[in-house]
């Protein structure tokens, strides 16, 4: 047999749509239909991830676009998914492990617990694993540690009727594929709900889907416009009262500030050298003044300048390495002439008694011995004097062996040796005086100098390192004269020549711009300079506040384009094109059929289309004879429930396939007319489909159970409770308080074979208990029997209504009958605990085939009084 495929879904529709939207919308549109209307963590990932998508830095989560494998399964046209057993479930509330829920496949399983039984945790898995409009959360065991890993449970499945391979589930983050074609309805996943327009309004799965995208656009535009707003607020004052000038380049940059503004030519406008914050500071100065006046000191600067530059090339030439060179030359000469002209006196004069003849301090002697004869003794006389009797030199008269040493010694002075050396000598001393005379004089430069430190101090210290450079020079020249040891000098220095130069020549630059600025022209062409330097002067106490600026206006451009992935306009199309192929008559003729069969002609109401909101039309429910009327005030709350349960049921009619539905809790506290008719149309629709009911109303269980048994369809009961390990202890059938006669037959037979256990043991004081329990439990179970069987069910006890359709069954009883009832409630009377037993009456219970042939006997007499009755109906 061959499969047609099945039509598009609404789903498929809204993914087909999805492929041309942002990430942060698709990804929004896989949480929706996962787990429904986004909370607020999810309103923030979202944020988070538009805002990444737009350039945001900073935010490590990824998009997750919604793709085929996140929609519910849409099987083949006839095709089918049932859940035979739900097992191993891990990590969900405080379900117990171990556990197995059974269900029918080919009709309907009603699962009964109280509250606190478990029920609900059940439900969120089934509401997680298939298809639920609000799935909820699972939470763990909040009194156990935190389970490393999601939950997880198993389902066993069959497809088409065939057992298919289990289904190992974990909690992710939408319903798993297969088990997606399985819808859950409770109150939460109706299509009809009350509005705040005070509505009741119709959203069929797959409408609200884009209402819900609607809704995340409207709440993250609403969080977008605040921080809008407090971004505008936080722009700091000095960009709306700049006090930087518009035209130079800092103000140019400053006043044209973008999300892209590459601040690293700012930043490097901001790095200013010494010599343009001393321009800067010249400037500020200058322009306060007469510039005539201004232009008159910077010359005055130049000419200082000058000074100092000439006074440093002496100082170059003075201590050059040939001046210095030249000098200890001279030096070595003279020393080395003297030598020569002391070697001849001695050689001369070796006999005399007195030693030093010829040499230094001798012949500055002889020189002042001359000077005072020809200046004194004997004016215009020629040296040595020796016509007169007396010497010059000691004032005793001359014997003629003295007057022939003078002329001795005047003959040695006159001769060649002393001539070079003298020569030498007065070369020499010559040479030295003239270089003393250049000796450094700080002085002369110092407030040239001093004004260097301040405005140029670089070129101040080159300054004092060439002048230290030439003074050590100089010093160790001077040490070497006396010595016969080579010259060995310091380099000199770099001069600053080159520097003063350049200070001169702007000085003298400026001093010309001074006289231009006496001139309108001049001195704005200085006002545009100044203005220039002091804005990037400024640069770097505003780069703080620039800086924050354009992350300011990043932050903000990334808002603005977020703002704009809000409109709606889309999405609104999306509901419009999804409501005219989902809302069609057909749905609304299916829709009214559902709540004719659920609630006859006592709910009159129709879906009509109301407008329209973000995101799609909408549909209400209105009443028929009052469309004005605010349904929710009108209809109760059974009659709301019927209304949902018809809304539901009517999408499912349009589906291709007859896959499994879950309803938890569906009724609450309804009114017996609603009850019945939920029952009703349950029972009806488990001949087409598996229908699974978790419920805690006793009421309803019967309700279906006992329709079930009517309409012949296969019905399963399954109850739920607490032990020592947790909740969803899974029994079958239900607990004994609400087990049926053919039941508590079973369990007090069970109860009997393990008394008879107890018996054959000798255990005695065990015995008795169980025996005594059974006979309270059978006790109970014959007033059970009067209700069923005896009375045919007619009247029960807290039921709503009597069921008018058996009384005849009635008549089927005989007097015999009525006494065997009689007589077996009187033994178990006699025997159960109901009473405090005479302290003088020890009896006995009956032994363990006396107790089975008790139970035998409430069997055969139920069964005995079902054929009579039969035979009557």
């Amino acid at each position: 047999m061959t499969t047609t495929a099945a039509p598009r879904t609404v789903l498929e529709t809204i993914l087909d749509w999805s492929v041309d939207r942002p990430m942060w919308q698709r990804d929004a549109l896989r949480r929706i239909i996962a787990v429904g209307t986004p909370n607020d963590a999810a309103i923030a990932e979202l944020l988070a991830l538009c805002k990444k998508e737009h350039g945001a830095t900073g935010c490590d989560l990824e998009p997750v676009a919604l793709e085929v494998a996140h929609l519910p399964a849409n099987p083949a046209n006839g095709a089918s998914v049932t859940i035979s057993s739900l097992s191993d479930i891990v990590g969900v509330n405080q379900l117990a492990p171990g556990q197995t829920l059974p269900f029918e496949t080919a009709g309907l399983t009603i699962v009964y617990g109280p509250n606190g039984a478990g029920k609900s945790g059940y439900g969120r898995v089934l509401k997680r694993a298939c298809r639920a409009r609000k799935a909820g959360e699972i939470m763990p065991d909040a009194y156990q540690p935190a389970p490393t890993g999601k939950a997880t449970a198993s389902f066993s499945i069959l497809k088409d009727g065939i057992a298919a391979d289990p289904v190992a589930w974990s909690d992710t983050a939408g319903p798993h594929n297969v088990l997606s074609a399985i819808s859950v309805f409770d109150r939460d996943c109706g299509s009809v709900h009350v509005q705040e327009k005070n509505e009741v309004a119709f959203r069929p799965f797959g409408l609200d889907i884009s209402d819900d995208l609607a809704g995340v656009c409207q709440k993250l535009k609403q969080l977008l416009v605040a921080e809008e707003a407090q971004l505008s607020a936080a722009r700091h004052p000095v960009f709306a009262t700049p006090t930087w000038n518009l035209t130079t380049d800092v103000g140019k940059i400053l006043s044209a500030l973008a999300y892209n503004t590459d601040l690293a030519t700012l930043e490097t406008l901001g790095e200013m050298t010494a010599e343009e914050r001393l321009r800067l500071a010249r400037l500020r100065e200058d322009l306060q003044k007469n510039p005539v006046e201004a232009a008159a000191a910077q010359r005055l600067v130049a000419d200082d300048v000058r000074r100092l530059i000439l006074a440093l090339d002496g100082y170059a030439v003075a201590y050059s390495d040939e001046a210095l060179q030249k000098l200890k030359s001279l030096a070595d000469i003279a020393r080395e002439t003297r030598a020569a002209a002391t070697a001849a006196a001695d050689k001369a004069f070796g006999g005399l008694s007195v030693a030093g003849v010829g040499g230094t301090t001798w012949r500055a002697l002889w020189e002042a011995a001359r000077r005072y004869s020809e200046h004194a003794a004997y004016p215009g006389k020629a040296f040595p004097h020796s016509e007169h009797e007396i010497c010059v030199l000691c004032h005793q008269p001359l014997t003629a062996e003295a007057k022939a040493r003078l002329q001795d010694f005047e003959s040695f002075i006159k001769a060649d040796a002393e001539a070079q050396a003298n020569a030498s000598e007065t070369a020499f001393n010559s040479a030295l005086a003239s270089f003393k005379k250049s000796k450094l004089d700080i002085r002369v430069i110092g407030s040239m100098r001093r004004r260097l430190a301040v405005q140029t101090p670089g070129v101040a210290r080159a300054v004092l390192r060439f002048i230290a450079s030439a003074d050590l020079r100089r010093r160790q020249c001077l040490g070497s004269l006396s010595t016969e040891m080579q010259l060995t000098l310091t380099s000199f220095a770099s001069s600053p020549k080159e520097q003063l130069q350049a200070i001169e020549t702007a000085a003298q630059d400026y001093a010309s711009q001074l006289d231009d600025a006496a001139q309108e022209v001049g001195r704005a062409k200085l006002i545009k300079e100044r203005d220039g330097l002091a804005d990037r002067d400024a640069v770097s106490a505003l780069m703080d506040n620039v800086r924050m600026e354009v992350a300011r206006l990043g932050t903000l451009r990334i808002v603005r384009r977020c703002t704009d992935d809000m409109a709606t306009n889309a999405i609104t199309k999306l509901g419009n094109d999804i409501a005219d192929n989902v809302i069609t008559p057909k749905m609304r003729d299916q829709f009214q059929s559902e709540i004719v069969s659920l609630a006859a002609e006592k709910v009159r109401v129709e879906i009509v289309r109301s407008g329209g909101q973000y995101g799609s039309p909408n549909y209400q429910v209105r009443l028929f004879a009052n469309p004005k009327a605010k349904v929710h005030s009108v209809l109760s709350e059974g009659e709301q429930t019927c209304v949902a349960l018809a809304a539901f049921l009517a999408e499912l009619a349009t589906a291709s396939h007859k896959s499994a539905l879950v309803f938890d809790d569906p009724v609450t506290s309804l009114d017996h007319r609603w009850r019945d008719k939920v029952a009703e149309r349950l029972v009806k629709e488990c001949k087409q489909r598996q229908i699974i009911v978790f419920t805690h109303d006793m009421v309803f269980v019967n309700d279906l159970h006992d329709k079930a048994a009517r309409h012949g369809a296969r019905a399963k009961l399954v109850s739920l409770s607490r032990g020592p390990s947790g909740t969803g202890i899974v029994t079958d059938g239900l607990p004994w308080q609400h087990a049926s006669l053919k039941d508590r037959i079973d369990k007090l037979e069970k109860d009997g074979r393990a008394a008879r256990a107890l018996y054959d043991a000798n255990d005695e004081e065990q015995y008795r208990d169980a025996a005594i329990g059974i006979y309270n439990r059978l006790r109970a179970s014959w007033e059970r029997g009067l209700e069923d069987v005896l009375f045919a069910g007619v009247i029960l006890r807290h039921r709503d209504y009597i069921d008018a359709k058996n009384p005849r069954r009635v008549t089927a009883v005989e007097a015999a009958d009525v006494d065997v009832y009689r007589n077996n409630l009187k033994k178990c009377s006699d025997l159960v605990e109901a009473h405090d037993p005479s302290r003088g009456r020890d009896a006995s219970v009956p032994p363990p085939d006396e107790i089975m042939a008790d139970i035998k006997t409430l069997a055969d007499w139920a069964a005995a009084m079902r054929t009579k009755q039969n035979a009557i109906a």
